[in-house]
């Protein structure tokens, strides 16, 4: 069976005629659109590019595919706009959407305006919290999808990647660090952490951070919002760990990095077993597939590709559609 998602990984390997230029514009790593390729390849039973020093080829059998992925895409576009055409639906049609604290703040704003741009008929509901709240509402159809920065364990839900993204040290603008650009595990000795409360899924990422960093951290202070943290820092209360979504432009912060490299979290999508049912959802996750190219939506169905998707991936953290602070 052929498998939309791997077709659209091998149209663009052949379009950028190497495997790392399509793994960056996939966002995926290039061991990833490797397997990718290969479990086509075994799936279809023939070869589709030759490797070699100067790069890769199509085979003959692989010139007659990219003809007929083109037109299968092409296809699969216009049936995922068919079904999620929502302007002869009867009206009101509501998409209920759980998320963390930080995406709930400063991501979904600008994502749910241009969906309402894009159908104006449909309204959105919002609920935030900490990603285990947001599983629960999920598995009691108090809402059909969350985006949350949290880690999964066994929680019965499915998810896709969307982006890793980059958690900064963030300091005052009165900080004695403000010119720096890069610190050192020793330097974080001895300052005051404002950090996430107890409880949630950030706060146990923290710890986890600064346990295998061997970071004595002193905590001055807890919150349950990075906005509020923020407005922390900016006083000069302390330091933190945030995510540069969540620090944007703001003058008040500066953003350091630890000199052993950046720190990340995989930002995901996650979603019932009968979320998908919904047209008005189903809307959504196609408007959010514009800026997400990588998100397999048309496949999201698929029990194969869904097993795939549940498995870590490093994405790239230079994503040009994500905000960046460092």
């Amino acid at each position: 069976m052929l498998n939309l998602y791997q077709l659209h990984i091998f149209q663009t390997v052949a379009q950028q005629g190497s495997f790392s230029r399509a793994a960056e514009q996939l966002y995926l790593t290039q061991p990833a659109v490797s397997q990718h390729i290969q479990t086509l390849e075994t799936n279809l039973g023939v070869q589709l590019f030759k490797r070699g020093r100067r790069g890769i080829k199509l085979t003959s059998s692989g010139k007659i595919l990219t003809d007929y992925a083109q037109c299968l895409l092409r296809l699969a576009e216009e049936t995922r706009e068919a079904v999620t055409r929502v302007d002869e639906l009867d009206l009101p049609q509501q998409v209920k959407i759980g998320a963390s604290p930080g995406i709930g703040i400063y991501l979904l704003p600008n994502w749910i305006r241009s969906f309402h741009h894009r159908y104006p008929s449909l309204s959105v509901t919002m609920k935030t919290a900490v990603t285990p709240l947001i599983i629960e509402a999920i598995l009691n159809d108090e809402i059909k999808i969350g985006i949350i920065e949290g880690e999964l364990a066994d929680e019965p839900v499915q998810w896709a990647p969307l982006w890793d993204e980059e958690i900064a040290i963030v300091v005052s603008a009165a900080h004695a660090w403000h010119e720096k650009e890069i610190v050192t595990i020793n330097d974080l000795a001895g300052q005051y952490f404002v950090v996430r409360e107890k409880g949630s899924l950030t706060r146990a990422w923290e710890e986890r951070v600064f346990k295998e960093n061997g970071i004595a951290a002193q905590i001055i202070a807890e919150f349950d919002s990075p906005a509020a943290i923020k407005q922390a820092v900016a006083s000069g209360l302390g330091i933190a760990l945030l995510p540069c979504f969540a620090v944007g432009s703001d003058y008040n912060l500066h953003t350091l990095r630890l000199s052993t490299g950046p720190l990340g979290r995989t930002l995901k999508l996650v979603w019932g077993e009968n979320s998908l049912d919904s047209q008005a959802v189903q809307a959504f996750i196609s408007h959010l597939s514009n800026e997400f190219p990588h998100l397999p939506l048309q496949t999201l169905d698929d029990a194969a590709e869904l097993e795939l998707l549940r498995r870590p991936q490093n994405f790239r953290l230079d994503n040009p559609t994500t905000p960046t602070c460092l």
